[in-house]
């Protein structure tokens, strides 16, 4: 007789008790950590929260074992498979602005928790006023279905709309930053997309089951569990190394009038020569924290005029246009003797650059080489 079974269980069993442990780690951490409270954080936290108590919840089920928990855990609706896509949009929206007032289709999903609140109090009068196990087992088989797509539904429309949250927040950063440097969410993208990675493989799960693969339902449906408790370590380690994440609240998105976005002046190509003049004679991007509000005070313009104006007349938005000079800067300085004894960093600090990393991305980017290739090729 094969060990693989037992061994196959307890590892997996093993895997998300520690992931359900860790979560719920967390989740007091982000609570009470006087450094890391915040609006935002406290959404993270209840995210966090009900992905553990899901997770748990999961081992208890898969093992057939809930008849042995006390009767009030059995029937306590705490399994919120909801709460977690809802509360992370949530910390997303007040991580962008603190002070946001969550709009009606925002609220939603507080009635998804609900709903899915009240179908799990629906296995009470399921199990008490049935009249034989068969009825039992065909209701609850209901329940479960109408849990799993209730839930499925609202991780695709709540991490999507988180998905598009970031997306415009990042947008919005380079049309006004020429640093995104502890401003930018990018880290949250390949969280998000990791999210619908396994609200996709549910929904598989989900159908394979509808149509009668019972034993393949369940193994796609633990590959869904074993990826939570994944996203949970991922959440714990990025709060250990890069607790900055989780403690810099981004600056507030102010909106520009679309009404007037296309109202250009019969100035703009005095406006625009005026803006080349102070890039290339008083070379405002060595300022590296230059935005686009700084270099409009300037002008005498307002900052979405000038952000007009930049995309009309150079086809970028601001990050790239400032980033542009920096980078012939550096290019001019790394062929330059005078420069000889500087380091390629020391160089692009001299340049306007913060980041390293911002540096090097940047300038492989729009020269196709490495900076310290471009230097050998060029000397």
């Amino acid at each position: 007789m094969s060990n693989e079974g037992p061994f196959i269980d307890g590892f997996i069993t093993a895997t998300i008790l520690i992931a359900s442990l860790h979560g719920l780690l967390l989740a007091i951490i982000l609570l009470l950590y006087k450094r890391l409270k915040s609006k935002s954080n406290r959404y993270l936290a209840f995210a966090i929260l009900a992905a553990s108590v899901v997770l748990s919840l999961e081992i208890v089920y898969y093992f057939d074992i809930e008849d042995r928990l006390p009767i009030i855990i059995q029937y306590l609706p705490i399994y919120w498979r909801t709460a977690i896509p809802v509360f992370i949009l949530y910390f997303i929206l007040y991580l962008i602005n603190p002070e946001h007032q969550l709009r009606s289709f925002e609220k939603l999903g507080v009635g998804f928790i609900a709903l899915e609140i009240f179908l799990e109090i629906l296995y009470i009068p399921v199990n008490i006023f049935s009249v034989d196990d068969s009825m039992i087992e065909y209701l609850e088989q209901i329940l479960v279905a109408a849990e799993g797509l209730v839930g499925i539904v609202t991780c695709f429309l709540f991490f999507g709309l988180a998905m598009q949250k970031v997306k415009n927040y990042q947008k919005y950063l380079y049309n006004n930053y020429s640093t995104t440097q502890d401003k930018s969410l990018g880290w949250l993208i390949p969280f998000l997309w990791m999210n619908i990675g396994i609200t996709i493989l549910w929904f598989m799960s989900y159908l394979i089951g509808w149509f009668g693969y019972g034993a393949a339902a369940e193994v796609s449906y633990i590959a869904v569990i074993i990826g939570l408790g994944l996203l949970l370590y991922c959440i714990g380690y990025n709060l250990v190394l890069r607790y900055d994440w989780f403690y810099v609240v981004p600056i507030e998105i102010e909106y520009v009038d679309e009404s007037q976005k296309n109202k250009l002046s019969s100035k703009t190509n005095l406006y625009y020569q005026n803006l080349i003049r102070l890039m290339q004679d008083e070379k405002l991007y060595t300022d590296v924290e230059l935005t686009l509000q700084k270099v409009s005070e300037q002008l005498g313009i307002s900052s979405g005029y000038l952000s007009r104006i930049i995309n009309e007349k150079e086809h970028k938005n601001f990050f790239e246009f400032v980033n542009a000079y920096r980078v012939q800067e550096v290019k001019r300085k790394l062929v330059d003797k005078e420069y000889l004894h500087y380091s390629i960093f020391g160089i692009a600090l001299e340049s306007g650059f913060k980041s390293k990393s911002t540096f090097n991305t940047v300038f492989k980017r729009m020269t196709g080489y490495t900076p310290s290739g471009y230097q050998k090729q060029t000397i």
